[in-house]
């Protein structure tokens, strides 16, 4: 059959199909024609900053790479066969930098660059790499670093010693803790000649003193590390008392509290005792003098001695160092069916696994208490029962307890089984096919075939 009489034989919805399915068809062979034959791109850097980007850009403009940049100016794709050499080359070549000057600055050395001139391109490139070296921490976007490095005076006495600030821009949410603080801190110190640690300030990104060179800045830092520090022992002995008492209670029927004072003054004492030395015990002969004085007039001779000892001494030296224990306070909440015998062991428990000591004024308190809306029904009746119960009246009480659990849980499920019975009843309601209904013609035809089998005698 020839094409256009077919095309021709076709109604009108036939042809428009065959000729939105010939369009169709053609389209999607040219979109795969050009998916083919266009050059492969894949991701080279992604999730850049902009001046990242823009200087890889420069770099790739400069070497003729074809390059494409995608998701808002933050990825950069290449053809998918360069990839990597670009990548390798743009490493090489210390690109990205991260908007930083490192010591890079020096590869072009200039003979007629003045002494100052180098000593500034030294103080920007070691502000670029301290910087670079911040900003790979993770939490951290960005850092900018000020130094200022002392230079030798022509007296000795003229010597001021060398300051750095740190200007952090973190991540939306993110905190530095009081370690990493002293971590850059530190870095930054050991970085540069002269540079104490507590002579670096450092700011968060609202702007905000996290340490400073200030006394009352060092203060307060001093202040928090202690506080912290106090923090970290109560939470330690807290820990070990909630896993001993966690053995034979559960965790919600008893309460630990724990309060610790900590010394953190250095203490130093020297005792100096003298050592008994000689045969008596008065020390060692070390010079003795004897004179002789002649008399006149028949008078005697008179003779006079003189003696000097040495006595040693013994010197002990005892350094406390800073942070230890002053004095604890310890709290423990029990529930109150236990009985005194329990309670008893249970604070010689505690005190040995805290290290109270009473000596030093340390305070253990260990009491059985209860609220209402933290016991259920079921324990009512022990509430009333005296604070000695461990022997027949707690065996009522446990009973009543089980009895009370066992209808409850009956009755749980008996609700449960009525309700999955019933969603179950208008599950099969709800799908059950109904009659359909006849329209005014369909039920005059049916009725005309009955009246036909009526009249031919009831036979089909």
């Amino acid at each position: 059959m020839n094409p256009s009489s077919l095309y021709q034989s076709l109604q009108r919805p036939a042809r428009i199909g065959l000729i939105v399915g010939v369009v169709a068809l053609l389209a999607v062979t040219a979109a795969v024609l050009w998916w083919v034959m266009s050059p492969r791109e894949q991701l080279l850097f992604g999730n850049m900053k902009e001046r990242d980007a823009a200087e890889v850009v420069a770099s790739l403009t400069e070497w003729k790479v074809p390059h494409s940049i995608t998701e808002g100016g933050t990825a950069i794709t290449v053809p998918a066969d360069a990839v990597y050499e670009t990548r390798m080359r743009l490493v090489s070549a210390g690109i990205p930098r991260g908007g930083h000057v490192g010591f890079e600055l020096f590869d072009d050395s200039d003979f007629g660059v003045t002494e100052f001139a180098q000593r500034v391109n030294y103080q920007r490139a070691l502000q670029g790499e301290i910087e670079r070296t911040i900003a790979a921490l993770p939490g951290v976007i960005s850092a900018r670093v000020h130094l200022t490095i002392r230079r030798p005076g022509l007296f000795a006495d003229q010597r001021d010693d060398s300051k750095a600030s740190v200007a952090l821009a973190l991540e939306p949410g993110q905190n530095l803790t009081r370690n990493q603080i002293n971590g850059v801190r530190s870095l930054v110190a050991a970085s540069v000649e002269g540079l104490a640690p507590h002579q670096v300030s450092v700011l968060n990104s609202d702007g905000a003193l996290l340490a400073g060179a200030t006394a009352d800045a060092m203060a307060d830092t001093d202040l928090q590390a202690q506080a912290e520090e106090d923090l970290r022992m109560e939470n330690r002995l807290k820990a070990r008392i909630v896993d001993l008492l966690g053995q034979v209670l559960h965790n919600e029927e008893f309460r630990v509290s724990v309060e610790a004072t900590l010394n953190f003054d250095a203490v130093r004492e020297v005792n100096e005792r003298p050592l008994p030395q000689g045969g008596d015990g008065n020390g060692l002969l070390a010079n003795r003098r004897v004179s002789h004085t002649a008399g006149t007039d028949g008078a005697q001779n008179q003779n006079q001695e003189e003696s000097s000892y040495v006595h040693g001494t013994a010197r002990q030296e005892i350094a406390r160092a800073p942070g230890r224990i002053e004095n604890l306070s310890v709290a423990v909440i029990l529930p109150p069916q236990l009985d005194e015998s329990e309670v008893e062991r249970i604070r010689t428990l505690v005190a040995a696994v805290a290290g109270i000591n009473e000596l030093r004024g340390d305070r253990l308190a260990v009491s059985r208490l209860g609220r209402d809306q933290r016991w259920d029904e079921s324990r009512n009746a022990i509430h009333d029962l005296p604070a000695v119960s461990g022997g027949a009246a707690a065996e009522p009480a446990r009973a009543a307890t089980a009895t009370h659990a066992g209808h409850a849980s009956w009755l749980r499920w008996a609700l449960l089984a009525g309700g999955g019975a019933l969603f179950g009843a208008l599950v099969i309601l709800a799908t059950q096919r109904r009659p359909k209904r006849l329209s005014a013609r369909e039920r005059d035809a049916v009725l005309a075939r009955m009246r036909g089998w009526l009249a031919e005698g009831g036979t089909p």
